[in-house]
């Protein structure tokens, strides 16, 4: 099996790890274009997370009571929390 993975290229043998279920973590060779793609989807989801932080953070101000606005809060952190993390 080894030597048959030695004649693969590095695109053959990344797409036989994506065919057989295997993780790929960030510091594994993966072609640039797949990076790139992967970077960018990464990156629209993390704006979505901080985007849609701001209508819910523009009710803080407009909570009827100080449990709400306290629920307000955590879900606006929790937002924001998911983006960075994901930047």
């Amino acid at each position: 099996m080894e030597t048959l993975a030695q004649d693969l290229t590095p695109e053959e043998q990344f797409q036989a790890r994506i065919d057989a279920d295997i993780r790929i973590e960030p510091k594994d060779w993966m072609p640039e274009a797949y990076r790139k793609t992967l970077i960018r989807q990464i990156s629209q989801h993390a704006h979505s997370e901080l985007v849609g932080m701001l209508p819910e953070g523009n009710w803080i101000t407009r909570a009827p009571s100080l449990k709400r606005k306290s629920i307000l809060l955590a879900k606006v952190q929790d937002e924001a929390g998911h983006g960075l993390y994901l930047y």
